[in-house]
């Protein structure tokens, strides 16, 4: 059985991919030269359609880059993963980053002209498709795609941004939306698609049955429809019962405010969670002190379990917090 991982650029994930209804709209996009926003739910499959689409212009000895810039900080971040991508291996000794900028003894004079830097290399490159993952990280895809859209329409290069649908008002909002020359959003897949994803993910002794079930239940999700399977085959609990739990505490939690029922999602995202992850901080927007309330807001109403977690070297202790599912 293959997790829910997204699937990556290889041989070995070709045989697992199902062409989502978006594919050929992708395709025909890229193949016309145009810029491209791909918009679609958390776990509908838009990394592993950056992938696959970066392995079939591999295939057609088209240059192509792909960016990982899912949750990052700000648009230097953003740009720095982009020139890197593209200039692989990346370059060596840059110090025009982000993390330089900050520093209290950088020499460099200011954002703009580390940015400036960034995309002087950027543009440099071989003209290529370049694919960004930019999910959760709505402003600094909207400050590089925005307000330095005119800079990089005088560059070589295509561009493929994928953004979850929260990211959109954000994201594309003007000069960002004039941009992209078309939008694709994908859609919730069918059950019979999921099936057949399904299918090719499961070991062969996944009961039919049992497949048909999670991804009935799972809503147009392939993430959750992976999940669901794997669930049931691991400890038997019915697909059905498994998604509605985990889409009833979602709905509890949004009962105490919208960070709460954001906290609530993410966290069944990643299975476990800590106020003092910083990942988790930059993805909610929100500040430490303000995750230890949320946290504790979520367990006095039941809808977390705590543990104390001892880190293997020195340092103190750590809450660490997982949703009450049924176990």
């Amino acid at each position: 059985m293959i997790g829910s991982r997204p699937l990556y650029d290889n041989l070995a994930d070709t045989r697992l991919f199902v062409p989502p209804r978006a594919w050929d709209p992708v395709l025909r996009a890229v193949k016309r030269r145009l810029n491209v926003a791909v918009l679609g739910p958390r776990g509908v499959g838009k990394t592993s359609l950056l992938r696959r689409l970066q392995l079939v212009l591999r295939d057609r000895a088209e240059p192509v880059a792909f960016a990982d810039a899912t949750a990052v900080d700000d648009v230097l971040e953003l740009a720095s993963r982009i020139r890197d991508a593209l200039t692989e291996p990346p370059a060596a000794g840059a110090p025009l980053t982000a993390e330089a900028f900050r520093r209290p003894d950088s020499p460099l004079a200011g954002a703009s002209r580390v940015l400036q830097a960034l995309l002087g290399e950027i543009g440099e490159a071989p003209p290529s498709v370049v694919l960004v993952d930019g999910s959760a990280s709505a402003p600094a895809c909207f400050e590089l795609f925005g307000r330095m859209r005119d800079v990089l329409w005088q560059q070589p290069h295509r561009w493929v941004l994928a953004l979850e649908d929260a990211d959109r008002a954000t994201a594309l909002r003007p000069p960002a939306d004039a941009f992209f020359d078309t939008v694709v959003e994908l859609a919730p897949w069918s059950a019979d698609e999921l099936i057949e994803l399904l299918d090719r993910r499961a070991d062969p002794d996944a009961p039919p049955e049992v497949i048909a079930a999670a991804a009935t239940a799972a809503r147009g999700s392939p993430r959750e429809a992976v999940r669901a399977l794997s669930d049931a085959l691991v400890n038997g609990r019915d697909p059905a019962s498994m998604l509605d739990a985990r889409g009833l505490l979602v709905d509890r939690a949004s009962e105490q405010g919208r960070p709460a029922g954001m906290l609530m999602a993410e966290l069944l995202e990643r299975g476990q969670a800590s106020p003092s992850d910083e990942d988790l901080q930059r993805t909610l927007g929100v500040s430490r002190a303000r995750l230890n309330q949320l946290f504790r807001q979520l367990q006095d109403h039941g809808l977390v379990r705590a543990e104390t977690e001892r880190a293997a070297g020195p340092g103190r202790p750590r809450a660490v917090y997982r949703p009450s599912l049924p176990r």
